[in-house]
């Protein structure tokens, strides 16, 4: 790291039968401060080791060149060694998320006074579409093998919604049997009905009725009925009935909480509501009962809300009870809630209710008052999808899938046909076409230059032709100072160093000082006030440690499990019981690297909690060293992300 100083330590060895007086020569070149290098005479005893150390300070970033010599009149041997420096640096990234059918964007970029030029950038990543990558949630559903109501019917929705998507989907998924099979579904429902006119998972017997599976299969044919598929009518007509009866009775099964009842029957109002058979004095009788809710069940609160005249007030007091939830970052919006685990039974899942709150804000009497809500949710659901290309399960796919269509109805109507230009002041930035909901996004940047700190400038972005256009205006760069203090932008991550001694681990004060050969335990403690998806933790290795990796050969498998003991008086992980460890689970941190430069720790998806990661390094070089604040941050929305604090780190020679 620029700015250190260490010791460059050679051992050289006689490796002959007889004593040897040996001339030994260290220098360095390149970013350091002046030296003459060391120069040492010895008389070196048969295969015993000696250590000849060069003290180093390093300027800047750039290589170290370490050149050592030993030998005599009779002898000689030499080695070369080659030793990045690392800036003093941390870099930091802001952005601004917009969608927009004006011809003319303006952005306006501040760029902060005291920042490093040598490295960041400014620019834009421009889109046609924000709905991408929808291939395989038809495939998953095309080729679903199981037969119960609840996946036959989401079989046969999502084919219809593969003939009103088929603009975003690449020409090699092929799903001939599409064109019939919402219709052949249909056909079906009878067989899955029982005699109370409720729906069944199996045996269509009023004892296997369900009532949520009964509301979820009157929303489906209210979603086959817009797509001008014509519903079995007598199914239906039963189907309401029971409906109608779960809202009017205490007919629930025993199982059911409050909540879950509540819930059931939003559900209910929501595909009932369409249907002329519900007034405002019907949903007004609900009213009382929407806290109780589950964010699944306001939403379709909310929804039947919007089919119901004079509601407005309504529409809104529920929809400030669904935006209690969120959580914002620049890029995404999400929302969260804790829920008892019985709502499993209503096939519950986070992302399901933030795929039908997607629906019902754009259902909403006044969807201009949600802002970009509308299109950050749709960059959260389409980011939830993790390393794959569908969701988890058939409602997920179910109900997201139905969200995007209500999104492209609304937002995406018009085809791309666009040329985008992008410049900064009067500097263009560069252009792009845009000719297809399936063309890739176009990242247009530059570099800072030498006169950006401490000004304002106009990022311009100009669309001629049709189509939506959504963009993330971007600036990265790097303080000239490393903060003294903590950042939390929508991630929370703190660092502490711990040293064995005595049999004991010891928190290490800033600034740290151990001794070389002890062992160090690094914990990171990474806090999440939502759901967060691809996120990486980068923690920067200072130069005098060296982590254990049990992998090697060579490694210590004793040391390197020291990262899974006992842990200091006053450790971090005593103000918190709920850490979740590397690798609990399949959604959690399960990939490490170990490099001599930093560690970084891998995740795809991570729900909201707090997660712990430790490792093992030892002290194998003297000297004072920066350690570079650790950082965590989403992959792909780098202004998303926490950021610790840098320290000093003192290893003292053996």
């Amino acid at each position: 790291m620029a700015d250190d100083q260490f010791e460059a330590r050679f051992t050289v060895m006689n490796r002959t039968e007889t004593a040897r007086l040996l001339d030994v020569t260290l220098r360095a070149t390149g970013p350091i401060a002046s030296s003459d290098g060391v120069q040492r005479q010895f008389l070196a005893e048969p295969y015993k080791r000696y250590t000849v150390a060069l003290p180093v300070q390093s300027l800047h970033a750039g290589t170290i060149n370490l050149q050592a010599r030993a030998g005599d009149a009779q002898d000689q041997d030499a080695l070369a060694v080659s030793l990045p420096v690392r800036e003093r640096q941390a870099l930091e990234a802001v952005a601004t998320y917009g969608s927009t059918t004006a011809d003319v964007v303006k952005e306006s970029i501040a760029f902060p006074s005291d920042i490093r030029i040598d490295t960041g950038h400014v620019g834009v990543v421009a889109s046609p579409t924000v709905i991408g990558g929808l291939e395989g949630a038809f495939t998953y559903l095309r080729d679903y093998p199981y037969i119960c109501w609840e996946q036959v019917l989401t079989k046969g929705v999502m084919a219809a919604h593969y003939q009103n998507l088929k603009a975003y989907l690449p020409d090699s998924l092929q799903w001939p049997e599409s064109h019939d099979l919402p219709q052949r579904t249909l056909a079906l429902a009878a067989n899955y009905q029982a005699t109370n006119g409720g729906m069944t998972y199996y045996m269509p017997q009023d004892a296997y009725a369900s009532p949520y599976l009964s509301a979820y299969t009157a929303l489906a044919f209210n979603w086959l009925r817009a797509r001008g598929y014509p519903i079995p009518s007598r199914v239906e007509a039963r189907l309401h009935d029971y409906l109608l009866t779960l809202l009017r009775r205490q007919v629930m099964p025993d199982f059911y909480t409050p909540g879950m009842s509540s819930t059931v029957r939003a559900v209910a109002l929501a595909a009932l509501a369409g249907h002329g058979k519900l007034s405002r004095a019907d949903l007004q009788r609900y009213r009382r009962h929407v806290p109780e809710m589950s964010l699944f069940g306001k939403a379709h609160y909310l929804l039947a809300l919007s089919l119901v005249a004079d509601t407005s007030s309504m529409q809104a007091e529920v929809m400030a009870m669904i935006q209690a939830h969120a959580n914002e970052t620049s890029g995404k919006f999400i929302f969260s809630e804790a829920v008892e685990v019985d709502y499993q039974r209503l096939l519950d899942s986070p992302l399901r209710s933030n795929c039908v709150i997607l629906s019902a804000l754009l259902a909403a009497a006044t969807p201009g008052n949600n802002g970009d809500i509308p299109f950050k949710l749709v960059r959260t659901i389409t980011q939830s999808r993790k390393n794959r290309d569908h969701w988890d399960n058939t409602q997920e796919n179910m109900f997201c899938l139905n969200a995007l269509v209500d999104f492209s109805d609304r937002y995406e109507q018009d085809q791309p046909q666009m040329t985008l230009r992008v410049s900064l002041g009067d500097t263009p930035l560069g252009e792009a076409q845009f000719r297809d909901y399936k063309d890739e996004a176009v990242d247009l940047r530059r570099s800072l230059h030498a006169n950006d700190p401490g000004r304002t400038a106009t990022l311009t972005v100009t669309r001629q032709g049709s189509g939506r256009l959504y963009y993330a205006a971007r600036l990265a760069y790097a303080p000239a100072a490393l903060r003294s203090e903590a950042i939390n932008a929508g991630i929370e991550v703190h660092r502490e160093y711990s040293v064995e001694r005595d049999g004991r681990w010891i928190l290490l004060p800033n600034p740290m000082q151990i001794a070389q050969g002890e062992l160090v335990r690094v914990d990171l403690y990474v806090s999440l006030p939502a759901a967060r998806h691809f996120v990486v933790v980068d923690d920067p290795v200072p130069g005098g440690l060296e982590p254990v990796n049990r992998d090697l050969a060579t490694a210590s498998s004793v040391d390197a499990d020291k990262a899974a003991l006992q842990y200091a008086d006053g450790s971090f992980w005593f103000q918190h019981d709920d850490w979740k460890s590397y690798g609990y689970a399949h959604w959690s941190f399960y990939h490490q690297e170990l490099r001599h430069h930093a560690v970084r720790f891998y995740s795809e998806y991570l729900p909201v909690g707090r997660y712990h990661l430790a490792y093992v390094a030892q002290a194998i070089a003297p000297g004072a060293f920066t350690v570079l604040p650790v950082r965590a941050e989403e992959m792909y929305d780098p202004d998303t992300f926490g950021q610790g604090v840098p320290t000093m780190l003192h290893v003292l020679a053996e």
